[in-house]
């Protein structure tokens, strides 16, 4: 969805790429940086990986120094023009400054809806795909709260909530459109 109205829009899109350019940016290896990927620093297990020149890292474990990195190029992406971001506390980070015109949009479905399409998508079975969505809304809902204080998925922390499974992603994608011609 996120995708199609970039393409639309004739604006930048921003997902996976965030993850790349804070590896570069943190002088991380890849591998660390992947795995610490919306994952929660876990005090019984902190190693400090830190291998590059940034003091701004020393003594920070790789989840934090990702989240660091993450921030950063969030920051650097919306100073260069309008985009679109998914996740990684890119809503909280941005509307932290007032000179963005942020709109957060949670986009949701039934727990059913979800299933049926994760299954599809992911070719899984029924059981596979309900636990395939429990386990990463549970880690992307701590690592939420974790950074910004809040809780994932609550209506009044976003400016727009959707149903996917009522509105259908067409309409999602006209919607988000209207919404982003208005805010200009």
């Amino acid at each position: 969805m996120a995708h199609a109205l970039a393409e639309r829009l004739a604006i930048p899109y921003y997902d996976k790429k965030i993850l790349e350019d804070a590896v570069l940016k943190s002088g991380m290896r890849e591998e660390v940086m992947k795995k610490a990927e919306e994952q929660l620093p876990n005090a019984l297990l902190h190693s400090i990986y830190y291998e590059g020149n940034s003091t701004e890292y020393y003594g920070k474990s790789a989840n934090e120094i990702l989240y660091m990195a993450q921030r950063q190029v969030i920051l650097e992406y919306a100073e260069k023009s309008d985009c679109i971001i998914v996740g990684r506390c890119a809503d909280v980070i941005l509307k932290e400054y007032q000179e963005y015109a942020v709109k957060s949009i949670f986009v949701t479905a039934p727990m059913e809806h979800r299933i049926a399409t994760t299954m599809k998508k992911d070719n899984l079975e029924e059981k596979a795909a309900a636990a395939l969505i429990r386990k990463s809304d549970k880690k992307r809902s701590a690592y939420y709260a974790y950074h910004t204080g809040r809780d994932w998925g609550k209506a009044s922390d976003y400016d727009f909530c959707v149903n996917t499974a009522t509105t259908g992603m067409q309409t999602l994608v006209d919607l988000c459109e209207e919404i982003y011609r208005r805010m200009g």
